[in-house]
């Protein structure tokens, strides 16, 4: 359905073509002029979320910062709108991690992502999906013998033996795997012993993982 304008809207527009975006939609504010807000990429204000954002919100990407693993797709991915799986951990600095489904089908797990939140998304998170009978083997499946199944406090030294085919880091696995580490943060344990959160290693490298194996060392 097309969106019909007054004519003394489009007169006033015309006058002001020397604004753009949000610059236009505040001067339509001044005069009292109500113009509906139809969605899309520009839709938002582009303020950062100062806080943690609840599971089921809808966001905007608003940026990627340089320790995130996928800085060097910021490009294609700022300003999309996603929705929360979780509820975002928050950082110094307005940056948020955890996972997130996007409504062009993209899906991403973020240590530094800052975020614009646009409200609860009607139907929750979009990667829910409803439980079955069974319970389906975690991609790539248990991690590795020798590894640690259970919760490290922050400050462990580990090895590092694997990471799952769901990690951002999977494709530079046969750089990772072996390394020692330190432990930044208590580890998550998921999928039958795979660990996420963030280490730093002795090499002076350091990553944020979603699911990796360890050996506590």
């Amino acid at each position: 359905m097309k969106l019909l304008l007054p004519v003394s809207v489009l007169v006033f527009a015309a006058g002001a073509c020397c604004c753009c975006g949000g610059d236009l939609a505040e001067q339509l504010e001044k005069e009292g002029i109500n113009v509906p807000d139809v969605g899309g990429v520009g839709a938002g204000t582009g303020t950062k979320a100062h806080a943690s954002v609840p599971a089921g919100e809808k966001v905007k990407i608003l940026d990627i910062g340089p320790d995130d693993a996928y800085v060097a797709d910021k490009a294609t991915i700022i300003g999309k709108t996603c929705v929360t799986d979780t509820e975002s951990t928050y950082y110094d600095g307005d940056w948020h991690g955890g996972g997130v489904h996007c409504t062009d089908g993209s899906t991403y797990y973020f240590y530094n992502a800052a975020y614009e939140d646009l409200g609860p998304n009607p139907g929750g998170p979009i990667g829910a999906v409803a439980p079955t009978p069974t319970t389906p083997t975690p991609p790539g499946g248990p991690p590795p013998a020798g590894a640690t199944l259970t919760e490290l406090p922050s400050g462990s030294r580990v090895k590092i033996l694997d990471v799952a085919p769901d990690d951002a880091y999977y494709s530079d696995k046969a750089s990772i795997i072996g390394k020692t580490c330190t432990l930044q943060d208590t580890s998550s344990v998921k999928d039958g012993g795979w660990h996420g959160g963030q280490i730093g290693c002795d090499d002076g490298s350091s990553y944020y993982f979603y699911k990796a194996a360890y050996q506590q060392q």
